[in-house]
């Protein structure tokens, strides 16, 4: 499990490589704006400059920024080492159903999810149930699976932080990164929408809430908490027993979401 650092590193471009760089992208930026001064029809030219300024920039402000990285939370593991801010959450360990612990299955997608994704040229940070004090990565995901006494209940929920205080979130980005994650879950798993059960707990969850604990992810970072399934649900067991079902329907919504913001390349 790799320690995560409390600040994002560098860029390692030498200075001279990314004055090239920022040249070439400017240089393409004005030929695409030209390009489209030339071509598109009067209507729709200030819309599509705008496209291409868009885009253009964001290019520009990425040679300058760190690598893609982000967190990935083990929901429950090591939680008996919990700081004191957290003391009453050391007993918290995690549901159970259908001979599975859900602080196993959450590291078994965990590890796949770092797995798929460094392959796809993103940094993953593996973290514990205590966050580093003011975590910061290009987004935060932390990783649960429900249980029930009821057997028939089942599906897929996540939230970001809503509080009173805090109606509008921590940052704007969140409900981006959520519409992302659940759409490709619901794609990818097939399973329900089990967003009428999103608790208190979830919408507050203690990892994102930086107004009362110290240990918890930067107010920008983007981060949301997902629930994968019931692991007392046979239906849900089905997809989840196999952790790369999950894994895979996460990564296409973190690579969706990286994509939008101009963080990765689009796909071919």
């Amino acid at each position: 499990m790799r320690n995560a650092p409390g600040t994002r590193e560098r860029d390692a471009l030498p200075a001279r490589r990314r004055l090239l760089l920022l040249a070439l992208l400017v240089a393409g930026l004005l030929l695409l704006a030209l390009t489209a001064f030339r071509g598109a029809p009067e209507p729709r030219l200030g819309a599509r400059l705008g496209e291409h300024l868009a885009v253009g920039w964001q290019s520009v402000l990425n040679v300058f920024r760190s690598p893609v990285r982000i967190g990935v939370q083990v929901g429950h593991l090591e939680a008996a080492h919990h700081p004191e801010e957290l003391a009453a959450l050391r007993v918290n360990t995690g549901g159970r159903g259908l001979g599975m612990d859900e602080v196993a299955l959450n590291l078994a997608v965990a590890e796949h999810l770092e797995r798929t994704l460094e392959a796809d040229g993103v940094l993953v940070d593996l973290l514990p149930a205590t966050v580093p004090p003011g975590y910061r990565a290009d987004l935060f995901l932390s990783l649960h699976a429900d249980a029930s006494l009821d057997p028939t209940r089942r599906g897929y929920k996540s939230a970001h932080f809503v509080s009173e205080a805090a109606p509008e979130g921590r940052n704007a980005r969140e409900p981006l990164l959520k519409r992302a994650l659940d759409e490709a879950y619901f794609y990818y798993s097939g399973l329900p929408d089990d967003d009428a059960n999103v608790s208190g707990a979830m919408l507050e969850y203690y990892a994102f809430n930086h107004r009362r604990f110290r240990y918890t992810v930067a107010p920008r970072t983007p981060a949301v908490i997902v629930e994968m399934g019931y692991l007392s649900n046979p239906s849900d067991m089905a997809f989840l027993s196999d952790p790369v079902n999950p894994a895979y329907a996460l990564r296409q919504g973190v690579l969706a979401y990286l994509r939008a913001q101009g963080r990765l390349p689009e796909s071919e």
